[in-house]
């Protein structure tokens, strides 16, 4: 079975990274959005195992970062959620934690923090630990 993931992020650019790493671990993309309407349409309609998550895209739509966590772990509480932020605050990292997000990633990304998550990763998705 695939390890599947959907990325959420205004940046055209941030979306290819993250993807990038999400690959590196094992996962397949299985879907990309640039607003929260269109993550929580893209994870009704795929059911992903993980979506990674910006912080700070412009809000369009009813959503902010929170309410949209909120809402995918009300309706879909399996789906791992991988929040990234330029927002190094350990307040917006507890709070989310608290939420029930599976990780909490600071942009740019080191090699230490994507190892840290791959592991965890692995550990949550066994078929993930054949992956190199």
């Amino acid at each position: 079975m695939s390890v599947t993931a959907v990325v959420v992020d205004d940046s055209a650019a941030a979306r290819l990274m993250i993807g990038y790493h999400l690959r590196e671990a094992g996962c397949t993309i299985s879907g990309e959005a640039a607003s929260a309407a269109d993550a929580l349409k893209l994870v009704r309609e795929l059911k992903p195992n993980i979506v990674s998550l910006d912080l700070m895209m412009p809000i369009k739509d009813d959503f902010d970062s929170l309410a949209l966590v909120r809402t995918i772990k009300k309706e879909a509480p399996e789906v791992a959620i991988i929040v990234v932020s330029v927002i190094p605050s350990e307040r917006t990292r507890l709070d989310f934690i608290e939420e029930g997000v599976f990780a909490y990633i600071v942009k740019p990304f080191n090699d230490y923090a994507v190892g840290a998550i791959r592991l965890k990763l692995r550990r949550a998705f066994p078929e993930l630990a054949a992956v190199r």
